[in-house]
């Protein structure tokens, strides 16, 4: 898994988002030079402009660049086919049910504090999902979609079905149990059950919202 340079957003598909020239992964808004900052930007704004101006460029300049891009794009393709990124190790495996316990309790994101604009759902399950990588552990982000209610109705051309996205969290597929969730937020390993509420009800007073599961979807 990549991440933006730029946001800290997931990049699924890096070879189509590498800067030709600063050598990193970016999202799809921030993958221009100009947009992050590259260090190369005057470079490119030079190429531009004579690009406008109508001036050839020799072929000892473009040709090197053409070549390095193309390198570049096949390296970061096999780099993401080996789920290989700086710190991580390259051979992931599915952890035990044990493994996956000790590794809950060692990992710190639950202490985190939730906020509405600083931290949520999303960088808790973003934070534990590296986490996870770089112990060498396969883990999964989960998306989990609740019908949309209420103010949300207003948000979508088609009250009656789903918002966006509602929820985030995780999951291993351990070898000896199979699949397992888990809340980030709180270190509990959860039942996710289409056509049931998310938060257990046994320990949780109802949301505001209607939190019934009606489709979850987990990226690897």
């Amino acid at each position: 898994m990549y991440i933006c340079g730029q946001c800290g957003k997931e990049v699924l598909f890096p070879s189509d988002y590498v800067c030709c020239f600063c050598r990193k992964a970016f999202c799809s808004e921030h993958r221009p030079a100009e947009n992050h900052r590259c260090p190369h930007v005057s470079y490119v704004i030079e190429l531009e402009k004579r690009k406008k101006l109508g001036i050839p460029k020799s072929r000892e300049s473009v040709y090197p660049i053409l070549a390095f891009c193309i390198i570049l794009t096949l390296l970061s393709a096999i780099a993401a086919c080996t789920s290989y990124q700086s710190g991580y190790k390259i051979e992931l495996r599915d952890p035990t049910y044990q493994e996956a316990l000790l590794f809950i309790e060692s990992d710190q994101t639950d202490k985190h504090q939730y906020g509405k604009e600083e931290y949520t759902c999303v960088n808790f399950a973003t934070d534990f999902r590296n986490n996870a990588l770089k112990a060498g552990y396969r883990c999964g982000y989960v998306l989990v979609y609740f019908p949309a209610t209420g103010h949300l109705t207003k948000l979508i051309d088609r009250p009656n079905s789903i918002t966006n996205w509602s929820h985030a969290l995780n999951c291993f597929n351990t070898t000896d149990y199979g699949l397992i969730f888990i809340e980030p937020q709180e270190d509990e390993i959860v039942e996710l059950t289409c056509g049931q509420p998310y938060w257990a009800r046994t320990k949780y007073s109802p949301p505001a919202y209607n939190d019934t599961v009606i489709e979850f979807r987990i990226s690897w």
